[in-house]
């Protein structure tokens, strides 16, 4: 049902609406969770602490969002009201009912969005509903929305989601379990992938994030030729919050919609320049990024060669396939399919491979529409990377296309301890290889694993965006993949627009060894604590992991872990900057 209404009463007969005040005389009854739980983190920092916490704090009026959710279910009165879940963008709340009904509220954190909280919100509703309707993916059903922060168009206060409190649990519960292998992965991987080409099936006009068309400002022009579905959602500015935190966080910035890879690339360009423009300006503001006054020159000099680039990616994108339609097709793509995003029933005697059929897809947050030749990436539900190693520094468990993964040599001599570990691997392995035979024998698909520039056009967008936050380092290593693999192809590609000196190379060089040895120690460090890579700990840890912390900080070398240690306050933070 895509003309979902925007209101304060989404889908409440004018009936019920005269329910509400006696509504807050059942509120007032209610007993609730203390503000705290309401409206602060659960979660613990081992530095930057204040800074983290502050972000993800977010106040609304609970008395109207359940007043809203009350007036939703047939106004039964809540009995309960409890938050189940946070990460560092939400915070999820789960209503019980009079009726047994329950319903789910989402609350957007105050700080992570900016000023595009309302577009997060309208395009995730917009997303749900487009695909859920229309593309037969399964995805919780909204029930009530409001995109406003503005009391007078909001009681609430602040931006919300209520929707269907889906059945079942999250397949990360069940994901990692030894039993969890076989015939129900196989199945949930064969439904993944049919619901993954499902959201690619349907092609946009332009490239941004989904919105209903009265969500749009009058200043986005009418499509001249609008596509199938274009006239129930239309493309706008995208959603990715990427866009909007922190110092990409003014209005005038262009975010879309836009029409060509060019406009697309070149407008993440020019949000990063303003970004290293208040940056200098303000020297000060560089804490809680990785990257110094110096490094903004850097950063200016990759940008150059960003937009030297971003003329010929849809040549190089239409070459790189025998169907280059499929490839530059603007799609959707859910931004984040993992276990922890996919919902399934509960497991009993007779559904450990039926319950796979239809996942649940939650969290579309962000989802933006791209050429699909950007938007692929393997689903982190499939993703192996090997994790255990041999003598010689090369991997023990291989996985090469259909090819089941054999098992190692002496796999016996190893204690029992170290067969779980390596058992647990292999079954992640193998999960691989159902995702190849699932995949690699559709060919536009196939196309796109093979081809070897796509993994790193896939990450130019952020590479761009996060230059300043994380330092240079990272687009730089992009950019010079790209390089390399370009003039490989020289022949049919032509020069590649954009070169590096031998002293840029070698200063590259370096830092990709330091790098790997600060990635490694922080890796170690994090296992330590039992923590992040940001310092973030479950609370029951917290003590012991400050206890630790001394330790940690006075056993750390600078030299050989690769730069200073990481956390005291004013460092790196992913969300922070």
């Amino acid at each position: 049902m895509l003309g979902l209404s925007r209101s304060f009463f989404p889908h409440i007969p004018p009936v019920k609406r005269q329910l509400l005040s006696t509504f807050s005389r059942r509120i007032e009854r209610m007993h609730l969770p203390c503000t705290a739980e309401l409206y602060e983190t659960d979660s613990r920092w081992l530095f930057n602490e204040a800074q983290q916490q502050e972000i993800r704090h977010v106040q609304f009026n609970v008395s109207e969002l359940i007043r809203v959710a009350c007036a939703a279910v047939g106004g039964d009165p809540c009995l309960q009201m409890h938050k189940i879940a946070e990460g560092s963008f939400n915070k999820i709340f789960r209503l019980r009912f009079q009726n047994s009904q329950s319903l789910i509220a989402r609350i957007p954190s105050a700080r992570m969005f900016g000023s595009g909280v309302s577009w997060a919100i309208a395009s995730e509703v917009a997303t749900m509903t487009f695909v859920g309707n229309k593309l037969n993916v399964r995805t919780p059903r909204v029930i009530a929305w409001n995109k406003d922060s503005d009391i007078s168009q909001n009681p609430v206060g602040w931006p919300y989601i209520l929707m269907e409190d889906v059945e079942g649990v999250s397949l990360n519960n069940e994901w990692t379990k030894p039993e969890m292998r076989g015939e129900p992965v196989a199945e949930l991987l064969t439904e993944v992938a049919n619901d993954i080409a499902r959201m690619n099936a349907v092609s946009f006009s332009q490239l941004g994030s989904l919105y209903f068309p009265a969500d749009l400002p009058s200043s986005i022009p009418p499509l001249a030729a609008p596509r199938l579905f274009e006239d129930q959602v239309r493309v706008g500015p995208i959603a990715d919050p990427l866009w909007w935190r922190s110092y990409h966080d003014e209005p005038h910035l262009d975010r879309g919609p836009w029409d060509t890879v060019e406009d697309y690339i070149n407008a993440a360009v020019r949000i990063e320049r303003r970004a290293v423009e208040r940056h200098r300006e303000d020297p000060s503001s560089l804490s809680y990024t990785n990257s110094s006054v110096n490094d903004l020159v850097q950063i200016d000099h990759l940008l150059d060669k960003v937009v030297a680039l971003a003329p010929h990616l849809k040549q190089v994108i239409e070459q790189a396939s025998p169907l280059p339609d499929s490839f530059m097709m603007n799609v959707l793509l859910h931004p984040d399919i993992r276990a922890q995003n996919l919902m399934v029933p509960k497991l009993t005697a007779e559904n450990d491979v039926s319950r796979m059929k239809d996942p649940c897809f939650i969290d579309w947050q962000g989802t933006p529409v791209l050429p699909h030749a950007l938007q692929w990436c393997i689903p982190h539900v499939a993703e192996y990377q090997p994790r255990l190693f041999q003598a010689d520094g090369r991997p023990v468990l291989n996985v090469n296309g259909f090819e089941e993964v054999p098992w190692p040599a002496g796999f016996d001599q190893l204690n029992p301890s170290q067969q779980e570990v390596l058992r647990a691997e292999h079954r992640i392995a193998t999960r691989k290889v159902r995702w190849n035979e699932v995949f690699l024998k559709v060919p536009k698909y196939a196309y796109l694993i093979v081809w070897p520039l796509q993994r790193y056009l896939h990450l130019l967008t952020q590479g761009i965006l996060r230059a300043t936050a994380d330092g240079p380092h990272t687009l730089m290593h992009l950019l010079v993949r790209i390089k390399i693999l370009w003039d490989e192809d020289s022949n049919e590609l032509g020069p590649c627009p954009y070169t590096f000196g031998s002293d840029e190379l070698h200063r590259y060089q370096e830092e990709q060894e330091r790098l790997e040895r600060f990635d490694d120690a922080l890796s170690r460090l994090s296992i330590q604590l039992r923590c992040t890579s940001d310092g973030c700990v479950d609370p029951e840890d917290y003590e012991f992991s400050m206890h630790e912390l001394a330790r940690a900080r006075l056993e750390w070398d600078e030299v050989s872990c690769g730069g200073p240690f990481p956390f005291e306050d004013g460092r790196w933070g992913q969300f922070l900057r």
